[in-house]
């Protein structure tokens, strides 16, 4: 048998892939599926540029340049502001509660205790910003 024979079988028919007893064509394995969709622009290299590479790495870099400094800024303060923040909401409730009782009528109860909630819900927030930018 000439070499050209040969080519012109393996020519004629395409590469088969064997999985699981059941024989696929390989174009379609090493394709994978496809989706057409009327209207779309089909995608047909999705690999990373180099472009792309020193883009997302030089993005990496400025966050970290902004998210170290701004949390080692707030982990300094952190003690002085959930200080601060939770005595303002204590107080706060404590004070409402006790002009409820034994203050005037018109008291804006639901206010003061509005604003208390307030200082606390701060405080969630800045401890979730903390655990974000850690």
């Amino acid at each position: 048998m000439d070499e050209r024979a040969g080519d012109r079988a393996v020519g004629r028919r395409p590469a088969r892939v064997r999985r699981c007893g059941i024989s696929f064509p390989l174009l379609s394995v090493t394709q994978g599926p496809t989706i057409s969709i009327p209207g779309s622009i089909p995608v047909t290299d999705t690999r990373p540029t180099i472009a792309g590479d020193l883009g997302r790495c030089a993005l990496w870099v400025v966050w970290q340049s902004i998210r170290l400094p701004l949390f080692l800024f707030l982990l300094v303060l952190e003690p002085v502001v959930t200080f601060v923040l939770g005595a303002l909401a204590l107080l706060g409730v404590l004070t409402a509660l006790f002009w409820r009782f034994f203050g005037p009528p018109n008291f804006p109860f639901f206010l003061m205790l509005g604003i208390s909630l307030g200082f606390e819900l701060a405080l969630i927030v800045y401890r979730k910003l903390l655990r974000f930018l850690a």
